[in-house]
């Protein structure tokens, strides 16, 4: 029953994670989006194989119980280079948003400009810096989406009567550090999840083990 709830928590942490970090993916690199889909997969399969410890523990079967045993110390070294993995994400995170935004904002094609127009409204920023990026990369010209939702004139979707950089209509934080705080935040999750579901999968083994030898002594 513990190694179900495990998994469970696994799986909900893991797709949690998944869909926040989605919102942003046109930033990411899809190496940064294995950690969370490594946790759904092991989540799931902790959470049906672990039917086959409590079978093993009901019948009293050593064997199932040993299986039982070695499928968790997988699941044991998975977890925790699920762990070092988010760790290592951390740590080149800034590095490679960095790269990724800069490649953005120099194309701006349709899908750049999707991409950007949810991060300026969802975190109410502009730019990787500032609204000075966008400045220098749009002729001049600013995306509507930088703009402060009450300021938009809905007959143009723009700022009203706003030039280009006018600090009280356009968001004046960059984007960079906003998306690094919230990536961050995920990578801690990923973190804190994976090492202390990993040290009880541990207990689990070594539980299993010692219940199994248990029956056999008993049977002997």
């Amino acid at each position: 029953m513990k190694s179900k709830i495990s998994g469970l928590i696994l799986l909900v942490a893991g797709i949690v994670v998944l869909v926040d970090v989605n919102d942003y993916q046109h930033f990411v690199q899809d190496r940064l989006m294995a950690p969370p889909v490594v946790l759904i997969v092991v989540g799931s399969l902790v959470f049906l194989v672990a039917s086959l410890g409590c079978y093993g523990a009901i019948k009293e079967s050593p064997k199932l119980l040993n299986a039982f045993a070695v499928f968790l110390l997988i699941v044991f070294l998975i977890e925790i280079a699920v762990a070092i993995a988010a760790i290592a994400f951390k740590a080149d995170l800034q590095d490679a948003l960095r790269k990724q935004l800069d490649k953005s904002i120099a194309r701006h094609n349709n899908a750049d400009m999707a991409a950007w127009n949810s991060v300026h409204r969802n975190m109410m920023c502009c730019g990787i810096q500032g609204p000075k990026d966008w400045y220098d990369n749009l002729n001049r010209t600013m995306p509507a989406s930088c703009c402060k939702p009450d300021l938009i004139e809905p007959e143009t979707n723009d700022c009203k009567n706003a030039p280009p950089l006018f600090m009280d209509r356009y968001y004046q934080d960059g984007c960079l550090m906003k998306l690094e705080d919230h990536f961050h935040k995920n990578a801690v999750v990923l973190i804190a999840v994976g090492f202390a579901i990993a040290i009880f999968q541990l207990l689990g083994v070594f539980f299993a083990c010692w219940l199994s030898s248990s029956i056999k002594r008993s049977h002997a």
